[in-house]
């Protein structure tokens, strides 16, 4: 049976899961305040690398609670287990864009950008597992606005941004997080419409 809240156990792990996120967000914004540490351009190759260990040390840390409660579940339920897959790319994708609020805090509509969908893109990682609404439909057009956004931002001077955006490694990673959560979408709603296309069970005579 589908659980519509999470566990003790669960909301403990994640809850500490992002605020291992927070604190690396945090330490790297206070680092703009520093003037030997301020990044030219979006971050730099000294940040880069602990930006990404802090991501993936939340997200591990996070999985940790999920697995230990939900092992033979998810093992029994592909569903299940693409569910919380997704809710943790969230997770991973919505850190990579606070950093990202971090190299763009000079420019007011990038900067309200990000944190506008690393805030939606964390909470979401609190009830995507757990709500009894099929909300894969919103969740995959969210991550798919993001790919079509850093393509375009990429390629051309749009505004409000007024200029081409730089490729960099931040932005590369991110954007494999959302493939990988593209595929895990589509084929959640593959399943879904499977289940839906399966005929009812018809009562037998013997049954009425």
């Amino acid at each position: 049976m589908l659980r519509t809240r999470p566990s003790i156990t669960e909301l403990a792990f994640l809850v500490c899961g992002v605020l291992i996120v927070l604190v690396g967000w945090v330490a790297d914004f206070l680092g703009l305040f520093e003037i030997a540490s301020q990044p030219t351009g979006h971050g730099s190759s000294t940040t880069f690398p602990l930006r990404l260990f802090m991501t993936m040390f939340g997200v591990a840390f996070s999985t940790i609670g999920v697995g230990f409660e939900n092992f033979p579940q998810i093992l029994l339920g592909g569903d299940r287990a693409k569910r919380f897959i997704v809710a943790l790319l969230f997770l991973a994708d919505g850190s990579l864009h606070l950093y990202a609020f971090n190299d763009h805090i000079g420019d007011p509509f990038s900067a309200a950008f990000f944190a506008f969908f690393s805030a939606v893109q964390l909470a979401a990682a609190f009830v995507i597992p757990y709500t009894k609404y099929r909300l894969e439909s919103l969740w995959l057009a969210i991550t798919v606005f993001l790919i079509l956004a850093y393509i375009v931002t990429r390629t051309m001077a749009i505004w409000p941004i007024g200029f081409v955006e730089e490729v960099e490694p931040l932005g590369i990673v991110s954007k494999l997080v959302e493939l990988v959560t593209v595929l895990v979408l589509v084929s959640l709603l593959q399943s879904d419409r499977a289940s839906r296309r399966q005929p009812m069970p018809v009562a037998s005579p013997s049954d009425r």
